[in-house]
Formats: structure tokens, sequence, C-alpha cells
């Protein structure tokens, strides 16, 4: 199956998320994941607070229940996290240790409520853009319209060498009943899909890099340990 016809992830993926939008499931999702996952969040938090501005207004798009606003809240940074997801960000509230004025926000990452240019980074991590189906592109051009000329947009996504990691820490996932088994006949290397909805991404360099010039963003694309791009645009 090609990239360019692919089924995408959502309609069905904000279904998907709202009805597990429960701290319990994302303490399985992280209390579950192989050591490979888990030695790639790690390097994910590094890449991303070496790249992100140590002052200034910065985006989280995609911060669920607020563990990357936790960990990057040093320095001057004014950071503002953003979910479509009420309870995750009062779960973010509640449990995370945030740097006092952190701001948080619900919204789709394709309707952002803030006015152009209001950001100095806006950063998009834990795979986030590889589970926004065809709302990538939106997403993107909305990344990219907030934040400053010269200011950085920042991502984190699978690999195509995700694939068996990913597999490994879904059907972890599925034996302990917080998703379903993934569907291997409307799955391929660059979109897994289980039984139940549940849409994830990866990216081919080129397909990266082409999303985000056609947002108007420049990116420099690297790897980022064994499974992910990190990946730097400027605005």
């Amino acid at each position: 199956m090609s990239s360019s016809d692919r089924p995408e992830a959502s309609p069905g993926a904000a279904e998907w998320y709202e009805a597990h939008a429960s701290p319990v499931f994302l303490e399985a999702c992280y209390s579950t994941a192989p050591p490979r996952i888990r030695h790639a969040l790690a390097g994910e938090i590094r890449f991303l607070d070496e790249a992100i501005p140590r002052s200034g207004r910065v985006l989280e798009i995609g911060c669920g229940d607020g563990r990357l606003l936790e960990a990057l809240g040093g320095d001057a940074r004014r950071l503002v996290g953003l979910d479509f997801l009420e309870p995750y960000l009062h779960q973010a509230a509640a449990t995370r240790k945030l740097r006092p004025g952190t701001g948080l926000a619900a919204a789709s990452a394709s309707h952002l409520p803030f006015p152009g240019g209001s950001f100095d980074a806006v950063f998009c991590a834990q795979n986030t853009l590889g589970l926004l189906g065809d709302l990538k592109e939106p997403a993107l051009r909305e990344f990219a319209r907030v934040t400053r000329p010269g200011g950085s947009v920042l991502a984190v996504v699978y690999s195509p060498d995700s694939l068996a990691p990913r597999a490994e820490w879904y059907s972890e996932m599925h034996r302990l009943g917080a998703m379903q088994a993934i569907d291997w006949a409307r799955s391929d290397p660059e979109l897994l899909i289980t039984g139940d909805g549940h849409g994830s991404e990866s990216f081919r360099m080129e397909r990266l890099d082409r999303l985000f010039r056609e947002a108007g963003l420049t990116p420099a694309i690297e790897p980022l340990g064994e499974i992910y791009w990190a990946v730097r645009a400027r605005r």
C-alpha cells in the first residue's frame, strides 16, 4: 500500500482517544513500553531539552498528561501544553510538577486558538504527528502560523525501523486489555491499525521532508536513536 492511498488513522482517531482518556490508559502505555521504546523516550527528552530555546514562549502539541511539560519546565521557558482531551489536561494539572505559569489549553492541533507568531518554538513529540491521520497537513500549517518568524517547529516521529518495537508494545497493551490486537490485514510497514481503530504512522524521510515543506517550513531531519526521526524546522 503506498503512502498516497493509505487509509488514514482519523477520522476515527478522535473517538478512539476520547474512549481512552483516562489515567489508567496512560499508565498502561508507559508501564508496558519495551526497552527500545523506553530508550527512545529518554532520548526524545534529551533532544527536546537541547533544541527548545531556554527562554521564550514554547507550545507543546498533544501534551497528554504533561509528562514532557514537567521534564522540560526548567530555565525561563514559558510553556503551554495543548491537547484536545480535557481529562488529560486535568490530570496534568493535578499530578505533574509543572513550573508555575505553565499554561494548558484544550483544542485541536489543526485549529490552534492562538494569534499568529505567538510562540518562539512549537514542538510535537511522542509521535503525536503520526497519530493525526488526515489532520497532519492542516496541523503543520497551524504550527507554522503560530510560530514567530525565525522560530522553530520541532517534531519527533517514528521511523520505518520502529515497526518491531511498536508491534511488541501494542501486543503487550492488548494482553492487558488496553487496546485490541493489531489488524495486520489493514496495516503496513508505515501504518499500524488495531482492531478498535487506533492508527499510528511512521515516516520515510522524504515524505516527512515534503510534509514540512508544504507547510511553509524548512526542515532538517536526523535519526534520533534507533526508531525515531528528529525534525528541526525553521519558520
